[in-house]
């Protein structure tokens, strides 16, 4: 337990080979002068090992905290050149273990991937160690000798046993990185699963001021001037009480899809499904500017109230009820933010436009978009908006001004019209060429022009006064009023 609790920090399993590789270094200097008498200058390496080593640890801790790891690491480095250069000053510079002391350097060098600024100066530290130890200890007599064989069987036992346990550290510690990525793997696709799922529950402009720290989760709200839209279906109670739950959540889930998505395509704030009734607003916790908020909601109210014709033809086929859908749009002042309490709390706008725009919504006819007077003077130059009488709300003192929106201005012509809708007795057309594709252009045409021939067909077949005719060659008969026959006879 303790060795797998070493092997998950690296600094700790650094230490411990620290450690060792010191005392095997005082220890060849022991073995060195095994059979002369024993001096103070034989214990420089131990006494300085066990110096550096505590101030290593306090070292580390510091440079961490301060500068960074991989620089605290460097500092150590040089820690351990200085101790191997006294050891080798120490033995007289004996070749085979001093050749093997610089070979594990040089592959703490390159394992630690030292830099270049630090690997120049351990090489001028390692220099000057050499030769004050030289001058002030150890002299300059029987350099580069290998008069100890017991240090040369030594210096091999403990290299061979530094590769054995070095490769058996690094391949614990590699195990328990790669151990350690796949947990944090599987935990961050865990959260990420997560968080997908509770961004459903929530608009994409606040789970994303959320992730990325723009916004708090926090009991806190903020007075902004947005633009307020309500819808609902109209005659949704009377249906909940004839259909069955499931055809009425196939109904009301198709709705809300689709609302959804055009909601999302013009970047508006989702707050809350009331039933059948859509609460959206625009301005928080992403803004375009008061103006452009408010003909965004519009753009997306006019694009609803498109699919809406979609989506009641679809369900006429499937044998439900007719369905239209009412709206109403508010452009004010308004709180939002986080209402709630620490344990539950819920991200909304409140205010007195909120009221309004259901207010408004309510008082629309079917397929109605209805705005106030203020959100029409920020949209009044693109969208074709006719004015309503005066009416009163409930819940509002005053009389309001209010406006229809029809469309918004395609130009001086039809060209870059996009969208068709033209409903009569007997015919009904929806075109909307932004869905249709390049290859059902001759499909389309060839549909239209076949209905258009049999109109013409049909309307040569029938007088002006709408009475069909026996074929095609036949002369329309004049009919005269009995006055006139009856002047002419008298003449």
């Amino acid at each position: 337990m303790l060795l797998e609790q070493i092997l998950k920090n690296r600094f700790a399993v650094e230490s411990v080979y620290r450690l060792v590789a010191y005392i095997v270094l005082s220890l060849a200097v022991f073995i060195y002068y095994f059979n002369t008498p024993i001096r103070l200058e034989y214990f420089l390496t131990a006494i300085v090992a066990a110096i550096l080593f505590p101030v290593s640890l306090k070292s580390f801790d510091f440079l961490q905290q301060k500068v960074s790891g991989d620089y605290a690491r460097e500092v150590l480095f040089v820690f351990d050149v200085v101790i191997s250069f006294i050891a080798i000053a120490s033995v007289h510079f004996s070749l085979v273990f001093s050749g093997l002391v610089i070979i594990v350097l040089g592959c703490i060098n390159s394992l630690s991937k030292v830099s270049f600024l630090t690997a120049v100066a351990s090489i001028i530290m390692a220099t000057l160690t050499l030769y004050l130890n030289a001058i002030l200890f150890f002299g300059f007599d029987n350099y580069l000798n290998s008069n100890s064989k017991l240090l040369e069987i030594y210096s091999f036992i403990c290299f061979s046993l530094y590769l054995g346990s070095g490769f058996y550290l690094h391949k614990n510690y590699i195990e328990h990185l790669k151990k350690t990525r796949n947990y944090y793997q599987e935990q961050m696709n865990r959260y990420v699963q997560f968080s997908t799922q509770l961004s459903r529950y929530a608009s994409k402009q606040l789970w994303q001021s959320i992730m990325s720290g723009e916004t708090q989760a926090k009991i806190e709200y903020k007075r902004k001037k947005m633009t307020i839209f309500f819808s609902d279906i109209q005659g949704f109670t009377g249906l909940a009480e004839r259909l069955i739950p499931e055809d009425l959540a196939l109904v009301l889930n198709d709705y809300l899809k689709h609302m959804t998505e055009i909601a999302k395509k013009h970047e508006a704030t989702l707050d809350k499904f009331i039933g059948d009734g859509v609460l959206i607003f625009f301005g928080d916790p992403q803004t375009k500017g008061i103006e452009q908020d408010a003909k965004r909601c519009i753009e997306m109210a006019i694009t609803m109230r498109q699919q809406m014709h979609v989506l009641r033809e679809r369900w006429l086929k499937m044998g439900f009820p007719e369905l239209h859908v009412r709206m109403g749009v508010s452009t004010g002042y308004c709180h939002v933010g986080n209402y709630g309490s620490d344990y539950r709390m819920s991200y909304t706008v409140i205010g007195h436009d909120v009221n309004l725009a259901s207010r408004l919504q309510t008082a629309a006819d079917i397929d109605e978009i209805l705005i106030s007077d203020a959100t029409y003077q920020l949209i009044k130059d693109e969208f074709i908006c006719i004015p309503k009488e005066a009416i009163q709300l409930k819940g509002v003192q005053q009389v309001m001004n209010a406006w229809q929106v029809l469309d918004k201005y395609t130009g001086l012509t039809s060209e870059m019209q996009q969208w068709f809708d033209y409903e009569y007795k007997g015919f009904h057309l929806i075109l909307n060429l932004e869905e249709v594709q390049h290859f059902e252009y001759a499909k389309l045409i060839a549909i239209l022009e076949k209905m258009t021939k049999r109109l013409e067909q049909q309307k040569e077949m029938t007088t002006e006064q709408g009475v069909a005719r026996l074929n095609l060659n036949d002369e329309s008969i004049e009919i005269i009023q009995p006055k006139q026959l009856h002047g002419s006879n008298s003449n």
